[in-house]
């Protein structure tokens, strides 16, 4: 019983780990769409993405500091390249960013090294 506890306390934290992760990559995302309205010298339009972004970096950063709480800081920093996928990710899909045989090998290695440091932790 004792050891069923604690793996579901690992799986939460590892759950608050990476949705703070995402957090942060969608706060990535509308700081880039707040500079592509910029560009386009929409000043309504990159005010609402800044003031979108703000609160989720807030909240980012309130989670995170309660997921450094609870982990090794190597862990917990280990698993930031999942930023990295998150970010691709929304670039292809939202902002028709295309993904190249290099950036695909790159994110292949990150996915892979964040892989190792999970599971070289115990």
């Amino acid at each position: 019983m004792k050891k069923s506890l604690i793996s579901r306390t690992r799986a939460l934290n590892l759950l608050l780990l990476h949705a703070t992760l995402l957090i942060y990559a969608v706060a990535s995302l509308l700081a880039k769409l707040a500079g592509l309205r910029l560009a386009a010298q929409d000043a309504s339009g990159t005010l609402m993405f800044v003031l979108l972004e703000a609160p989720a970096l807030l909240v980012y950063s309130l989670l995170w500091q309660q997921t450094l709480k609870r982990m090794p800081l190597s862990f917990a920093y280990g698993n930031k390249g999942v930023c990295i996928l998150w970010t691709a990710l929304f670039g292809w899909a939202i902002l028709g960013e295309s993904i190249s045989w290099g950036k695909a090998a790159g994110l292949v290695l990150v996915f892979a090294g964040v892989t190792l440091v999970v599971t070289d932790h115990d």
